[in-house]
């Protein structure tokens, strides 16, 4: 699990660091010539303090045994509902393009959204550790679950971020899917929402409509809705097979919107070429293969859920980002994890990742304790969770799983 480990610690640091080089070469001009900023090294030092404070997270999180956030999973979310509702609350949340999801402190930004993702993990991967077999009663164990997602999903629908709701709910549901919900209990809530949530954002969200069209029809609006899609796709063919050179990005002068965020992607694609997209791939698969001999690993169930709650939705968010940068679906404000500039998702996701590092760190621990038993010593019961109790071992969630002795009370 060592090995696991630091490679997917290894992956995670060369996406950091291609992260800081783009995110360089794609905002200096910009920062340089904007009458606001005039400083064509403002994102760069931004960007450097975010990765510091975010890989301090990691050490932290790295460091503290993992079962300690099964205790605070209830304050957490409390934390995070009071958070998404103030960002809500008049005169509380920064609007910006038309969306209020930013607390702000003097210079410093924060979005609630971005913790919500990680309080989902924690609290759901919990949620289903705690008692299996009760998520497996609609009314005793699923629907609790729907009704705390429901107000998760709720209080970031109304900022309004349509994408992070979305989001939300598909690491949530995969999760509860995961930790033993029956997918047949998702059927119901599935007819009664889809349409529901399909008429609201085509009919009261415009923005989502018009990027839709835009999506199908972007030559139909080559300088407004259809703009970033053609000039992401120009970017990217201009590219070719090695790029035009790191820094000579072309659409970065002023073409492409976003070109240090949500679009670092092209930029990238332009200068590297496909040699250098195929790269920051590989690199993602690297994380997500050795996340997954990590998460098969675990030393019990609710390390296994964390684990993979974690590395679902670090690969569901990159996949998501690269598909909206190819135009292989609508526009949507997501950034590419540990490169695109931005602080309050790349610290929490290096948070998750150290939260995963300690988990493959006691899983390793436990096997050289198991493969090296004391002679002498009595056997020792397996260490429960947190809340912990005597509960009988549970079933394999997949065929190389192994569960711990005792289960999460």
């Amino acid at each position: 699990m060592i090995r696991s480990r630091n490679l997917m610690l290894f992956a995670v640091g060369v996406l950091l660091a291609i992260g800081v080089i783009m995110v360089y070469s794609a905002s200096y001009l910009s920062s340089e010539r904007s009458g606001r900023i005039a400083d064509g090294f403002h994102y760069l030092r931004r960007q450097g303090l975010w990765v510091g404070l975010g890989l301090l997270a990691l050490a932290v999180t790295m460091h503290v045994d993992y079962r300690f956030w099964f205790r605070l999973r209830w304050p957490l979310l409390v934390v995070t509902v009071g958070l998404l509702g103030a960002v809500l609350a008049f005169g509380v949340g920064d609007v910006q393009h038309g969306a209020r999801r930013w607390l702000r402190l003097g210079p410093i930004g924060f979005q609630p959204s971005e913790l919500a993702k990680l309080t989902a993990i924690l609290f759901f991967s919990a949620y289903a550790a705690a008692d299996p077999e009760r998520l497996r009663s609609f009314f005793k164990g699923f629907l609790p679950a729907l009704l705390i997602l429901g107000a998760l999903c709720g209080l970031t629908v109304l900022e309004p971020d349509l994408g992070t709701t979305a989001f939300l709910a598909v690491v949530s549901v995969a999760l509860l899917v995961a930790g033993g919900a029956r997918v047949w209990h998702f059927a119901p809530v599935a007819l009664l929402a889809t349409p529901v949530a399909a008429y609201v954002a085509y009919h009261k969200f415009g923005h989502a409509r018009d990027r839709i069209f835009a999506f199908l029809h972007p030559e139909a609006d080559p300088l407004g809705k259809g703009h970033q899609i053609l000039q992401a796709l120009i970017a990217l063919g201009a590219g070719g097979d090695t790029g035009v050179g790191l820094g000579l990005s072309r659409q970065k002068l002023f073409f492409l919107p976003e070109r240090h965020t949500d679009f670092i992607f092209a930029v990238l694609g332009e200068e590297i070429g496909l040699a250098g997209t195929l790269t920051v791939l590989a690199l993602f698969l690297t994380l997500l293969v050795a996340g997954r001999a990590i998460w098969r690993s675990a030393p019990d169930r609710f390390g296994f859920l964390l684990s993979f709650g974690v590395l679902f939705a670090i690969g569901l968010q990159a996949a998501f980002n690269v598909a909206v940068v190819t135009a292989c679906v609508p526009t949507k404000g997501i950034s590419l994890p540990f490169v695109s500039y931005g602080g309050s998702n790349l610290i929490l996701s290096l948070a998750a990742v150290g939260i995963v590092a300690n988990v493959a760190t006691r899983a390793s621990f436990e096997e050289e304790e198991e493969a090296e038993p004391s002679p002498e010593a009595e056997p020792e019961a397996a260490e429960p969770l947190p809340d912990g109790g005597g509960a009988p071992a549970f079933e394999p969630l997949l065929p190389a799983y192994r569960p711990a002795r005792s289960e999460v009370a």
